[in-house]
This record gives C-alpha cells, structure tokens and sequence, in this order.
C-alpha cells in the first residue's frame, strides 16, 4: 500500500496531461463504431435536458444496456439499493471485442481497465465544472485516461483548471481528473473515450515505460 501510494505521488506531481504511447487509428475506430450504432445509451439519463450518449466498452454484465454503466451509481444505488462501484463495471462487451482499434488501446492496460465507455457529445451538450476523484473510498485509487476519437477545436471545448486543452484525435492521455474541468460541445458527434483504470505501483511503472515524453 505505502508503495502504491508512493507511485500515485509522484504521478501527480508531474504534468497533469501526459499523452501514451498508443498506435491506434481514430478513423478505422469510427468504422469499427457504426456497427453499434443502434447501441448508444443516454448518459446519466436522469439529467434529460443534457444531449449525451454512451456507448459501453465494458459494462455489469458484458451487455449494451447501459444500466448501472452509463448512469450515476449513486442514483442507481439511491433507486435500486444495488450497490454496485467502478470496480464491477469490468466485463468487455461486443465493442471491445469486435473492434481491433479498441484492443490496441485496451488489451496491454487489461489487469487495470474499469468502467471504461465511449463518450459522444452532441451539439449542445455539456459537462459543467466538477471533480472526478474517490472522495469516500480509501482502500484504492484509480486514474482516468480519455483518448480522443472525433473531436475539432471549433465543436469541442474542454476547460482544465481554466485552461483550454487542445488534442488530436487518435491520441491517449493521462489526465489528472482531480483538478477541477468542464466540457462543452457546440456541433454534433463529438466522441472520446474514458477509461478508468485501477491504479498501483505496476501501473505507474507501465505508464512512465510508455509516455510521450520521458
């Protein structure tokens, strides 16, 4: 534990965005994507007004129904008494599966992939200022990684610490999400994706072998 500690430290003591080493294609990752077309899910749908799409990459089950993986698990919980964490949201459905670009990203992070979905903002959408981050949970840590997959600097704004961030799509980056960010989308089928990682001492040495910048 002290050791897994030590690690998180030190990872967030240095940039907060630090992109990957990843050779994946974003475009033959859209192809791959239309094949779930009828399968993206409202994002946190209780929040009706917000124009936000899921797409599961990992869910309960290993099913494309969204439900508890695209919703608020406290809400989920608060409606059910389900109690259901991250850490569950682990099964790879059809779209990890069927798609080889998401395996280039996936598949060498395996031992410490969560929730993990795709993200589409349609025009109008938004995230307002919040913090992602365990703020009862003490027995672990997890990380966020987003890779970029369909965005442009005029549709998509992401505010850091309010700074604007600027990335390519078919790039993957570590990103400190404990720091305070929004985003926003002003056209249609803007998509990421967000990978929540478990974090400890193994993964660190992982993502400093395979960083940008060394």
């Amino acid at each position: 534990m002290i050791k897994n500690d030590k690690a998180m430290m030190r990872l967030l003591s240095m940039s907060d965005w630090q992109q990957l080493k990843c050779n994946f294609s974003s475009k033959k990752m859209l192809e791959e994507l239309k094949q779930f077309d009828g399968d993206w899910k409202r994002y946190n749908p209780s929040k009706l007004k917000n124009n936000r799409w899921g797409l599961s990459v990992t869910s309960l089950d290993g099913g494309l129904s969204g439900i508890p993986d695209l919703t608020s698990l406290k809400e989920h919980y608060d409606i059910t008494g389900e109690k259901v964490s991250d850490r569950d949201i682990i099964v790879p459905t059809d779209v990890w599966k069927k798609s080889g670009e998401v395996q280039k990203i996936l598949d060498p992070l395996r031992p410490w992939v969560l929730r993990t979905h795709f993200l589409r903002m349609d025009e109008g959408s938004f995230f307002p200022d919040h913090y992602d981050m365990l703020r009862q949970e003490f027995d672990h840590d997890q990380i966020r990684l987003t890779a970029f997959i369909n965005i442009n600097e005029y549709g998509f704004k992401w505010i850091y610490d309010d700074r604007l961030i600027k990335c390519q799509n078919g790039s993957l980056w570590y990103f400190n999400s404990h720091k305070r960010h929004c985003v926003f989308s002003t056209q249609a089928n803007m998509i990421i994706m967000v990978i929540l990682l478990k974090f400890d001492y193994n993964l660190h040495i992982h993502l400093m072998k395979n960083t940008r910048v060394s």
